[in-house]
């Protein structure tokens, strides 16, 4: 995108309040039809238009696709992220944890703890993300782990019953 050298930036938060869905859900497919990244399956940002950084200075925006049959690696880092299950079933395990979880459902990765997620009901699963990442980031504290044991999954000690 283009804009002119005379205006500027309103302030440091992304100037859209609307990012529609048709267009996030036309590249996610797009982006399915490549291997994706092993720790988040198909996962975009939604980024500021006038930085080509996160929608605000201290909080990134994502959107991620969970093919069926497809269990992301372990791993974690420094940010914590909070996600809300957009479409589909599925279920992560965190720190050794399995949590389950289907539309609707809100869950929290904490800061440094292991996670990996899996679609579970046959079908695609969206998980809707916002972290903590780019203040960490401007920290300079921002820092990610490969769980490299098990071929990078996690043993699962306990199921949450929520």
């Amino acid at each position: 995108q283009l804009r002119p050298t005379w205006q500027k930036p309103v302030g440091p938060s992304s100037p859209l309040l609307n990012y529609k869905w048709a267009r996030t859900e036309e590249a996610l497919r797009r982006l399915a039809t490549l291997p994706g990244d092993p720790f988040d399956g198909v996962a975009m940002e939604y980024i500021n238009p006038h930085t080509g950084g996160p929608i605000m200075p201290t909080l990134a925006c994502g959107i991620q696709l969970l093919r069926p049959g497809v269990r992301t690696r372990a791993h974690r880092h420094t940010g914590s992220v909070m996600y809300l299950a957009f479409k589909g079933s599925g279920q992560s395990v965190i720190d050794g944890q399995r949590f389950d979880w289907s539309k609707g459902d809100l869950f929290v990765v904490p800061t440094w703890a292991w996670h990996e997620h899996a679609s579970t009901d046959g079908g695609d699963a969206i998980l809707f993300s916002v972290q903590d990442r780019p203040v960490i980031e401007a920290l300079g504290l921002y820092r990610e782990q490969v769980y490299a044991a098990n071929g990078g999954h996690q043993p699962v000690t306990g199921v949450f019953e929520g």
